[in-house]
């Protein structure tokens, strides 16, 4: 019996924005409520069908792990395809995620569009994005380029829903960005990251549900790829990847991902040739002015590098460079990160004969300094608290005569203490 119920709501709101919902109703757990809010300009856009909502809800339901109805209609293309969705991700999360039975109160393909193939895209004014959107739109680098039409910027994702004016300030600097090559930039609202899901996990769904919205005008929603297929061979894929993001697609609307072919420092260098774009990048999240680059976080380092090891300088975008010691001093390099990301800008450095620089030492002893950490984590801590122990007892040992203490109990005699 089905106890998992998925029922969606669509209404104006006082300011003309047009707001879609779906309320999640399971028997033992608490009610959830998903919504994704288009504005006045831009409702017309949005189809009747429920497909939004599902891929949106769909790794909160996987949690769940119970069958559920969509009280709505959903294309029977789309639940064939998130079939295969979450066959992979309760593959590759077990302890996590559920397959699970999903159908709907009605089953029905949306009908053929009027207007001709259109094609929208994520936008976030990220490396990624901005490739993604300069080659579509200038046919350099892609055999089949798809008709570009528009980009989607989302508030609630990188950004937080309390922030509303940093997100108005990050709207305008992708506005500029993307009107530079004649698009459109589309806001939408949600609070997907409200609701009880791994955003790692989740993020490709969240975009692409984000994207689906728009079926009434478009029919192609493009995913720019973070992860090449280089990282999908030793790599657990993340939320977004080339495996599983078409699974999120309907006979009526297409979502391809886009860009896992390069690696990032080959966008970087695509996108140098687009000196205009470069000024309006934003690749930071973790500043405090999240509408901008901070700079300084791991990100931006690697990013200002990228740009240093292909001979560029350092782009407009950034507020400030970056010194040999400041690079020095980053740990906690992750080991995907350093392997699609950090070792790519040793490699070009070396190649653009810049091995000897400050900065490359410094960023090698950074990777250097990740790994040892790393492992130092990972190493068993008894051993290392009895080699403490030890050091104190003889510590206390020999200040025992001065400090008027009874000597310490030898190392050598005695029962050893293995609790540590």
């Amino acid at each position: 019996m089905t106890d998992v119920h998925l029922w969606p709501d669509r209404k104006l709101l006082p300011d003309g924005a047009l707001e879609l919902s779906a309320t999640i109703e399971s028997a033992g757990r608490k009610r959830a409520r998903l919504w994704y809010r288009v504005p006045a300009d831009w409702r017309e856009c949005v189809a009747e069908s429920v497909d939004p909502l599902v891929v949106g809800s769909l790794l909160y339901l996987l949690r769940i792990g119970r069958d559920a109805r969509v009280r709505g209609n959903v294309s029977p293309s789309l639940l064939t395809n998130l079939d295969e969705f979450q066959l992979a991700w309760s593959i590759w999360r077990p302890w996590k995620y559920k397959r699970i039975g999903l159908e709907a109160d009605r089953e029905i393909e949306a009908g053929p569009r009027s207007e001709g193939n259109r094609a929208v895209c994520a936008f976030s004014g990220g490396v990624d994005s901005a490739f993604t959107a300069l080659r579509h739109v200038s046919g350099i680098g892609v055999r089949h380029r798809l008709p570009l039409k528009a980009g989607v910027i989302v508030h609630g994702f990188d950004i937080p829903l309390d922030e509303p004016e940093m997100f108005d300030r990050a709207r305008a600097r992708a506005a500029k960005h993307v009107g530079l090559l004649g698009l459109d930039l589309i806001p939408v609202i949600t609070n997907f990251r409200d609701i009880d899901v791994d955003w790692w996990d989740a993020f490709g769904a969240g975009v692409a549900s984000s994207l689906m919205l728009f079926q009434g005008r478009y029919d192609t929603g493009l995913i720019a790829q973070g992860d090449p297929y280089q990282s999908l061979v030793n790599h657990i894929a993340n939320g977004s990847n080339a495996l599983t993001d078409p699974l999120l697609s309907s006979s009526s609307f297409r979502i391809v991902p886009d860009g896992a072919g390069q690696r990032r420092i080959e966008k970087i260098e695509a996108l140098s040739r687009w000196p205009e774009g470069l000024q309006f990048l934003r690749v930071c999240w973790q500043g405090a002015e999240k509408d901008k680059n901070c700079g300084r976080c791991e990100k931006c380092i690697r990013n200002i590098l990228t740009f240093r090891a292909l001979g560029l300088g350092l782009p407009p975008c950034f507020p400030q460079d970056v010194s040999a010691e400041q690079i020095r001093r980053l740990r906690g390099l992750k080991e995907f990160t350093i392997s699609i990301g950090w070792n790519a800008i040793l490699s070009k450095a070396e190649e653009t004969g810049q091995g000897r620089q400050p900065w490359v030492r410094a960023t090698r002893a950074a990777v250097r300094g990740s790994r040892r950490l790393r492992r130092l984590r990972r190493a068993d801590p008894r051993p290392l608290a009895r080699a403490v122990l030890r050091r104190l007892k003889r510590l206390l040992a020999a200040a025992a005569p001065w400090q008027g203490l009874a000597p310490a109990e030898s190392d050598s005699e005695g029962p050893r203490d293995h609790s540590l």
